[in-house]
């Protein structure tokens, strides 16, 4: 059964914000600040950054809440607006160094083939390392590619709902996860064939 913009929680909470009540904002960001918290350290790495990045989200919804009108669902909007608010940010701070924390389960298989209960101390520090190097091609992707990859495997978020978010077409965003995900397995791969894991650490 097709569901209504207007029939979603946050989207009646946010016509509410639309028409003054104070009350609906604060409900709003409490529903919603760990899901925008989660976007922002994802695409922007830096702890401190990250937090005040996603205050500021809130920040130009309520100032955009006279101009919202409710095409799609709420969370849609949100995403756009947290799109826009990092690109801003980007563009003004100091480069992307992607969190490990948010980032590492994404990290390709072949980058963590041990067994972290039987890793040694020297094999901890070859993963750390490996960590490290993922979390740099992570960062070093353009921002769209970045984005597109943050909204569709952490996201879980679909092909089109995507394409609305970042206001391209559906096999832009086919072809941004396509180059994205080539790029960080590219990057993976010459840095473990030249630096091969060996289980005697040699």
């Amino acid at each position: 059964m097709h569901t209504s913009p207007e029939s979603d929680t946050d989207t009646r909470l946010m016509l509410g914000v639309k028409a003054g009540d104070v009350s609906c904002f604060e409900q709003l960001v409490e529903r919603n600040k760990q899901r925008v918290l989660d976007l922002v350290y994802r695409f922007l790495g830096a702890s401190q950054d990250a937090e005040d990045i996603a205050q500021e989200v809130f920040v130009n919804i309520y100032n955009a809440r006279n101009r919202y009108k409710p095409k799609a669902k709420f969370t849609t909007w949100l995403y756009t607006v947290c799109r826009n608010t990092c690109y801003k940010a980007v563009r003004k701070h100091r480069p992307v160094l992607v969190s490990l924390n948010r980032v590492d389960e994404e990290c390709p298989p072949e980058a963590l083939k041990a067994d972290p209960n039987m890793l040694t101390p020297r094999d901890n520090l070859l993963l750390e390392e490996r960590m490290d190097v993922f979390r740099q091609a992570m960062g070093a992707l353009p921002e769209a590619q970045r984005m597109a990859l943050i909204l569709r495997r952490y996201e879980q978020l679909p092909y089109q709902e995507i394409a609305e978010i970042m206001g391209t077409s559906l096999e832009a965003v086919k072809s941004l996860l396509h180059r994205a995900k080539s790029s960080l397995v590219a990057h993976m791969e010459s840095y473990l064939s030249a630096k091969p894991y060996r289980k005697d650490g040699i």
